[in-house]
């Protein structure tokens, strides 16, 4: 084990596919900077997850790896940090994978100021035929530090702004410091789901110094058997009441910031409709998935989001999508999901 470690990258492993696994610890291995831990834990995975982390292990004397029950995503994470030996710290999901200067970088942007307690940075979205890379200058300053409390509170509005692409936690690089002192471990009991939103939001309540930089180093891997890209009905309930949680930590008078809120969820509910209750991997009879997506609009989360109507800077096929879902044309909603599915492969 290296005696100056720079990061501690943290990656909780789950059922991931093989192929996937190694394309991630290997983009850690591989970093240019060489100053890090990679510390894999082994979130109970009952498959050959386990084997390959051991074996991983083995060949490289920065890696460490905890293997413990099935806690959840946020339960790994968190038992990953408490074992961190490095100044910054890293999450990388264990089915992506990060480019291998990004840590170099990373590390001269968030040292090269005084006091940096979050670096952010952009990522890709990999396909099978083809990789889209966010785009970030519509709310973004390369190298500019935010730090004012206007500037702080507008990066917690963009967090719920689906549009931003900034809500994911793999692309925050954090100060240990800033990350211990301020307790800022994830809520166990979200488990899954909007899990990383509600952190970024009570990240962002803390942070002072926030430096974003425009570089995509992050991968986000297309996975269809991944929980995101799955339909569980848990899963679904899970994502809400995280959103229960995040409002409960927002300023109900700033009304900008509401607005945002319900925005989020607006995506929340087109995305369980589309890619949960009525994706083709839900193997139910239609008439099934029907009744109990009918019963998931009944939830007074869901109930509420519908009446503040906040749609802005959604495009028109996800309104007409939207739409569709709140007067139950189930069967439009069906079909838009299929060409969606396509559309991802």
């Amino acid at each position: 084990m290296v005696n100056n470690i720079k990061v501690s990258v943290i990656v909780p492993v789950y059922k991931v596919p093989k192929k996937f696994l190694e394309k991630c610890i290997n983009s850690l291995i591989n970093q240019t900077l060489k100053d890090i831990e990679i510390i894999l834990v082994d979130d109970g995975s009952m498959d050959e997850c386990s084997n390959i982390c051991d074996q991983y292990s083995k060949q490289d004397n920065r890696i460490r790896v905890i293997h413990k029950s099935n806690g959840g995503l946020c339960s790994a994470r968190n038992d990953g940090v408490k074992i961190a030996k490095g100044e910054w710290i890293s999450f990388i999901d264990g089915d992506d994978w990060i480019e291998e200067d990004a840590y170099n970088k990373l590390y001269m942007c968030a040292t090269a100021d005084d006091d940096i307690d979050v670096v952010m940075f952009g990522y890709v979205k990999d396909y099978k035929n083809k990789s889209i890379n966010m785009d970030y200058k519509k709310y973004f300053s390369d190298n500019k530090i935010y730090k004012s409390i206007e500037e702080i509170k507008y990066i917690q509005t963009l967090i719920l702004n689906y549009n931003a692409n900034c809500a994911m936690v793999p692309t925050k690089f954090i100060n240990k410091n800033f990350l211990i002192n301020n307790n800022l471990l994830h809520d166990e009991e979200l488990r899954q789901g909007a899990e990383g939103i509600e952190f970024n939001i009570r990240l962002f309540a803390k942070a002072k110094k926030v430096k974003f930089i425009d570089k995509n180093f992050y991968h986000y891997e297309y996975n269809d058997k991944s929980i995101t890209t799955t339909h569980d009905e848990l899963n679904h309930k899970m994502v809400l009441d995280c959103f229960r949680k995040i409002k409960g930590q927002l300023d109900y008078s700033d009304k900008k910031m509401m607005k945002w809120f319900y925005n989020r969820i607006n995506y929340v509910i087109l995305t369980t409709a589309v890619s949960g209750y009525f994706s083709a991997t839900n193997k139910e009879r239609y008439s099934i998935k029907k009744k109990k997506f009918k019963k998931y609009l009944k939830d007074d989360l869901v109930v509420e989001t519908f009446k503040q109507k906040s749609t802005k800077n959604m495009g028109l096929a996800r309104k007409i999508a939207l739409l569709c879902i709140k007067y139950h044309l189930f069967l439009l909603v069906n079909l838009i999901s299929k060409i969606r599915l396509k559309q991802k492969q």
